[in-house]
């Protein structure tokens, strides 16, 4: 089943009884994402949402009234929008769109939201992926989006060096953009519109908790 076997590995689940129950390296993922958000937690966006687990796990929340994630991807959506019909986390919604299309909407869908994610897809906003080749100007707009939806919390957990970036196509199709691609530049872009605090790492990556200025 896709939600159980398929890319990435760590964000696979199984649906027992209506419920989703994350395995192994999504448990140990979600533990600590988990403990940055908000005591009572109100609304929640995931912006690259992929098999939608954080969205079904905010929207069962009883204090969450809005629980959205978006994507590029079809297939994903399609897929998340089929869970939700089998199981009971009904107040889950996700939206074919991207970060920029949601901004100029953001009051189509209730305003600005309490808490976000930006997990493990920061180099495809940046630099764009195969499964689309839309991307970002620069850190300052991916950014400035991000502050435009979310006037709570951002939780930031990607790659943030280039050498760790997956997409090499579009990496190696956007060298000036490759040279500002750095975990300084990165931090520097998001300080402009966030309090950042660092809580370790998930893997080999930064979590950072951005609050909203």
């Amino acid at each position: 089943m896709y939600a159980e076997n398929s890319y990435p590995s760590n964000h696979t689940f199984k649906v027992n009884k209506g419920l989703l129950v994350p395995k192994r390296k999504l448990a140990k993922r979600h533990y600590k994402i988990h403990k940055l958000y908000p005591q009572q937690l109100t609304s929640f966006l995931d912006v690259s949402s992929s098999k939608g687990f954080f969205v079904f796990d905010a929207a069962k929340e009883s204090t969450c009234t809005r629980a959205l994630g978006i994507d590029v991807n079809d297939y994903d959506i399609d897929f998340c929008n089929a869970i939700k019909q089998c199981t009971d986390y009904q107040r889950a919604t996700f939206e074919k769109m991207t970060l920029r299309e949601l901004a100029e909407r953001i009051d189509d869908f209730g305003g600005p939201f309490q808490t976000a994610l930006l997990i493990n897809s920061y180099q495809y906003f940046y630099f764009g992926s195969v499964v689309s080749r839309d991307s970002y100007a620069n850190h300052d707009e991916i950014f400035q989006l991000l502050h435009r939806v979310c006037t709570g919390r951002v939780i930031f957990n990607n790659r943030v060096n280039l050498e760790d970036c997956q997409n090499i196509d579009q990496v190696l199709d956007s060298p000036d953009k490759a040279q500002h691609y750095s975990r300084i530049e990165i931090f520097t872009a998001a300080s402009k519109y966030f309090n950042i605090s660092e809580h370790g790492k998930i893997g080999k990556y930064p979590l950072w908790a951005l609050d909203a200025k």
